[in-house]
């Protein structure tokens, strides 16, 4: 299930590298229970755990200043997960308690819309938030798609969170090409985060892509990263 919300700006600034405060904004907003399985671990399939949910970047107008985003008059975040149960209570806590604050910004719920997840009769697709792919030596390398590596490692992970989710391993391909991107780096409390945001094909089963569209593609998903949407569709269009 995937929620987005329209979030009216009240007064403050957001930092620019924000990943880390709205994610603890979402863990305050869920249930106890669900919070404590979702940050202490998430779902296990081998040796890796899955937490299985995503969220957006902010969009909106906005200026920089300094270290600081300064939007306009409104804030688009979209949030998303396989687990459709926690995202209607994460909707009521927003619902019953529409303030919110992002750093030093205050903000109020406008609205919120589920959205649904399309037809398939369009394959192309483009990032809401970095898609980022590593891999594990002694440290993290960062993948990015022009490496022959990148590909690879992206279609296993879809691989194995559609086998956490559905208990069943996928025969069938698995394609992911980016058609135009760009290189980001986001800071996470700390820590350097390198990805790409842009547009690309999927080609995959439906429940493949399904499963990718709500729990996010690569790595770090539930730190804000891997979201995407179908070409064409527009999150601030959803709700005006």
């Amino acid at each position: 299930m995937r929620v987005c919300l329209k979030l009216r700006v009240l007064s403050g600034e957001v930092p620019v590298h924000y990943n880390y405060l709205v994610q603890s904004l979402i863990y305050r907003r869920l249930p106890e229970r669900t919070r404590k399985l979702l940050h202490d671990g998430g779902v296990k399939e081998g040796p890796r755990r899955f937490k299985l949910f995503t969220f957006s970047r902010l969009y909106g107008d906005f200026t920089r200043r300094g270290e600081d985003l300064v939007f306009k008059d409104f804030v688009y975040l979209c949030v998303s997960s396989v687990f459709s149960k926690q995202m209607k209570a994460l909707m009521k806590n927003f619902g019953e308690h529409p303030e919110v604050r992002i750093g030093k910004a205050k903000l109020t719920v406008d609205s919120m819309r589920v959205v649904k997840f399309p037809n398939l009769e369009n394959r192309e697709f483009y990032t809401l938030s970095p898609v980022v792919v590593t891999k594990k030596t002694e440290v993290t390398k960062y993948l990015l798609p022009h490496q022959e590596e990148y590909s690879l490692w992206l279609e296993l992970n879809v691989k194995r969170k559609v086998k956490v989710v559905t208990g069943r391993e996928i025969k069938s391909p698995v394609r992911v090409r980016f058609l135009k991107w760009r290189r980001t780096v986001t800071m996470y409390k700390g820590n350097v985060v390198v990805g790409a945001m842009g547009r690309f094909k999927f080609n995959a089963p439906k429940t493949a892509i399904m499963i990718g569209y709500l729990a996010g593609l690569g790595t770090k998903n539930s730190q804000g990263f891997g979201m995407f949407e179908f070409q064409g569709i527009s999150v601030r269009d959803l709700l005006g």
